[in-house]
């Protein structure tokens, strides 16, 4: 896979051999690729979302005061109402209100200037606008729960052991879906290159082509995953990349058939 990988990013003679090579290679190779940009992908999501979780749950565990839920009802280490707002993000800000029973109007939040509010009996939410409540006298427990700063602690633990590994498998099925997609895609521009610069490969070889002719586009994009900026226009950036490739793959072929042909 490795020699494929190199003759995908600098031989164009090695595009005849991807034409020419068994399906199953090519599956094979699909999957190598999408491994390595989810490989690149969680790697830079780690260095980019980590820090983040990990600052939101210390914040969380520092800031809440301990709470107890039971008998349908929420109680607090601190009685009087408290505003916790993130401190890399104050948009993000919620209201702790314990002693609150009456109930909390869309109004109330919006001049509180918080997106979540906890009373005694309910969780409110503001959904862009539409206010959601959670009645949480109807929950069920059997047991009182407590959340304090070791629950945070145990969370951001169970994050990582989780949904992490949950989001690489996500990221990987996504990747390969999205590559073999595109490939049918590029397959068509594959062809219609093709019709102007010559060949007769089959719909079959241009898409096992395709596949190979995305290399440096996905290298590329995971290299940009890295930087502190966005790159304008990556997606047609992207376009051009492989379209290059395409192009110059199917010239290596035509000239390949051309050979054949005078011999």
């Amino acid at each position: 896979m490795i020699q494929d990988l190199l003759g995908s990013i600098a031989s164009t003679q090695a595009y005849r051999r991807f034409a020419a090579e068994k399906t199953s290679r090519t599956v094979l190779y699909l999957f190598f690729i999408s491994l390595i940009l989810t490989v690149g992908g969680s790697i830079a999501m780690q260095m980019r979302i980590g820090p983040v979780v990990d600052q939101t749950f210390a914040w969380l565990a520092a800031e809440v005061p301990t709470l107890t839920f039971s008998a349908g009802k929420v109680t607090s280490s601190e009685p009087a109402a408290k505003r916790l707002v993130h401190p890399q993000a104050p948009e993000v800000a919620v209201m702790i209100d314990t002693a609150r029973t009456e109930p909390v109007t869309l109004q109330l939040m919006q001049e509180s200037k918080v997106l979540a509010y906890l009373t005694n009996n309910a969780l409110c939410i503001d959904q862009g606008g539409k206010l959601e409540i959670y009645d949480l006298s109807k929950a069920a427990l059997e047991r009182p729960m407590v959340v304090d700063a070791k629950f945070f602690r145990d969370a951001a633990g169970a994050l990582k052991k989780v949904v992490y590994p949950l989001a690489i498998v996500t990221v990987f099925v996504f990747a390969a879906g999205w590559t073999a997609f595109a490939g049918l895609i590029y397959t068509l521009v594959a062809m219609l290159l093709q019709s102007i610069g010559g060949g007769a490969l089959t719909f079959g070889a241009l898409f096992q082509i395709a596949i190979h002719a995305q290399t440096t586009a996905l290298l590329a994009r995971i290299v940009m995953s890295f930087l502190p900026f966005v790159v304008p226009l990556s997606g047609l950036l992207t376009i051009i990349i492989t379209s290059v490739y395409l192009w110059l793959a199917v010239k290596a072929n035509a000239a390949a058939a051309a050979e054949t042909s005078a011999i």
